[in-house]
């Protein structure tokens, strides 16, 4: 979070362009300066039973010691994973081998929930956004335990954002921050905790 930057130029381009630099229509950029990947190889995208196809993450601080939690979003509206992996006290995943190559999720669910966009678990609740597949239709959140699902607005499932991206919790005001994905209607909203199903 020490590298955020801001692009100067706003196009479709990514990286170093005339004028400064482009983020394709985005205006703060986060570059990667380390990375994990899977043994197994690249995801396929289509099946819940391979190599994870990671879609989205976020920062659990409710959970002792703090975490990371994942979601994948897969093509074909198939039902993703939910997965955990535990921080060591300089916020690198904590591995479980002596070489320090190997991080092993310390929790992995199943989710009930296909087309996942954004996750963030809170106090063993995992709330992620579901996105339908079409173009203007609105999608609905997901509170799940490992015992049970709950969505957003009761029965009604559309009442969540249009195609929402990732979640995250923002401790000092108790709020849930989303957004938007399509080009034209991107929007960034916050809604309290206290009113997402739990």
């Amino acid at each position: 979070m020490q590298h955020i930057l801001q692009a100067s130029v706003n196009s479709y381009a990514i990286g170093k362009v005339d004028g400064g630099y482009s983020a394709w229509g985005y205006q703060y950029v986060m570059p990667a300066i380390g990375s994990y990947s899977y043994d197994a190889g690249a995801c396929t995208g289509n099946v819940n039973t391979a190599v994870p196809c990671v879609g989205s993450l976020s920062l659990d601080r409710s959970s002792v010691p703090d975490s990371l939690v994942t979601t994948e979003y897969l093509n074909n509206g198939t039902k993703g994973r939910l997965l955990r992996y535990n921080f060591d006290s300089d916020y690198l995943l904590n591995s479980s081998s002596a070489s320090g190559s190997f991080v092993p999720a310390v929790q992995g669910y199943r989710s009930g929930v296909g087309n996942m966009q954004g996750v963030l678990a809170h106090n063993n609740v995992w709330y992620v956004a579901h996105a339908s597949a079409s173009s203007g239709v609105h999608g609905h959140l997901w509170g799940q335990t490992t015992t049970h699902s709950v969505a957003t607005c009761g029965g009604t499932y559309q009442c969540w954002a249009e195609h929402p991206e990732s979640l995250t919790y923002w401790q000092s005001t108790g709020q849930v921050w989303s957004l938007t994905e399509w080009e034209n209607l991107r929007t960034v909203f916050a809604v309290p905790l206290s009113t997402l199903p739990s």
